[in-house]
């Protein structure tokens, strides 16, 4: 008889939040405000992510993960829409909106542990007690 492996247990992965620049933060509120309008006017998420052209890629694409995120939170968590509906009034992939939500999930995970820790200290009863 073969032992089951246990599974190795995953570490929670680390999250850079991006602090902006004024002129970042402008592009950022100008987009999403665009984003907004396009889906209000009953665009698919790509169709809303056409409508507000940003130079850096890097920042676009940031913007657009966020802006699927505030979609979900605000239609999932505050309207209790299903993600399956979600999904297909923004016309995306079941799989994408999942995969969105997971890492939601995660990242309040992480937020929720990082802020516990900056005001609690660690659980781990091995560290070293500091009193500085």
């Amino acid at each position: 008889m073969k032992r089951k492996k246990t599974p190795k247990k995953a570490a929670m992965p680390d999250f850079d939040f991006k602090e902006f620049t004024p002129e970042e933060d402008r592009i950022y509120t100008e987009a999403v405000t665009k984003y907004r309008e396009a889906i209000a006017a009953g665009k698919t998420l790509k169709q809303a992510y056409e409508s507000a052209a940003i130079t850096d890629t890097a920042l676009e694409k940031m913007i657009q993960a966020d802006f699927l995120k505030i979609m979900i939170a605000e239609r999932h968590f505050n309207q209790k829409q299903p993600l399956e509906t979600i999904a297909k009034d923004l016309g995306v992939s079941m799989d994408l909106v999942k995969d969105t939500y997971g890492r939601m999930l995660q990242e309040i995970g992480v937020s929720a542990a990082n802020q516990f820790g900056r005001e609690f200290g660690t659980l781990n009863p091995d560290a070293p007690k500091t009193n500085d």
